[in-house]
């Protein structure tokens, strides 16, 4: 099974419980709590320079209005907000707190990507209400299941290098983790869900040098946007190669030693 299958099986069952013994031993778990505290960190980084630059350059569309990008510009400006607010103070969810160099305190911040895809799409529909929509095979996807499949992706696409070198892993997976979240919110097929991982892939960037800087904020909002795009297009037909991981010319090829 390639890695992309991989994250496709578990995200189509994002709508399953751990309690019907289905979830996948990857998942990470992420509750209505984490939700809320991503959503306070981002409130409170409006004021950020990162954010207020951001929102200087491109206000923020109505949340319903898809076309233009909408929804992903929200959960650019979102993530980049609570990224320059967090600053080591929200811990992540699961096991995302590992320490990793370019946590600032310990913390890791590229999660925020993943969630703020969500949030974006839960805002752009009901009024911020979370949708509902339906996986393959599985019952009803929630946010907080589209954001704990997006997570566990992030956590796929890390672990299956081993040497990043100056690139910032968190914030790649994280991209390609978004991707996964705003697709399942927005019923993609797995064919389209397919090509939204592709999608992300050839658009994989971020540097471990930006950590402490406003362009951190930046690159993190970057992968939010990234996700929320790649589900938008791939759900209006957009394609992308079949295995944007594992091939012989993927993500893994290019950036893994």
């Amino acid at each position: 099974m390639t890695t992309t299958e991989q994250i496709l099986a578990l995200a189509m069952s994002a709508g399953r419980t751990v309690a019907d013994g289905t979830a996948s031993d990857r998942a990470i778990e992420v509750t209505d709590a984490d939700l809320a505290a991503f959503r306070e960190a981002a409130s409170r980084g409006r004021d950020s320079v990162a954010a207020r630059a951001l929102l200087a350059i491109r206000p923020p569309a109505p949340p319903s209005a898809a076309a233009g990008g909408g929804p992903a510009w929200a959960a650019w400006a979102t993530a980049a907000a609570a990224t320059a607010a967090a600053g080591g103070s929200v811990p992540a969810p699961g096991n995302k707190n590992d320490g990793d160099d370019e946590a600032a305190g310990g913390a890791r911040l590229t999660w925020l990507a993943v969630f703020a895809a969500g949030t974006a799409l839960a805002d752009a529909t009901a009024g911020g209400t979370a949708p509902t929509r339906t996986a393959a095979d599985a019952g009803p996807v929630t946010v907080t299941r589209a954001v704990a499949a997006g997570m566990s992706a992030a956590a796929i696409i890390e672990s299956g290098l081993a040497d990043w070198d100056g690139w910032s892993p968190g914030t790649i997976g994280a991209a390609v983790g978004a991707s996964v979240t705003a697709g399942l919110l927005l019923g993609l097929t797995p064919s389209q869900l397919r090509a939204a991982i592709g999608i992300c892939a050839t658009q994989a960037a971020g540097l471990r040098a930006a950590v402490g800087t406003d362009a951190f904020a930046l690159q993190v909002g970057k992968a939010a946007f990234n996700g929320v795009e790649a589900a938008l297009l791939a759900r209006a037909g957009f394609t992308a190669p079949d295995e944007p991981l594992d091939g012989r010319r993927g993500l893994f090829a290019l950036f893994g030693r």
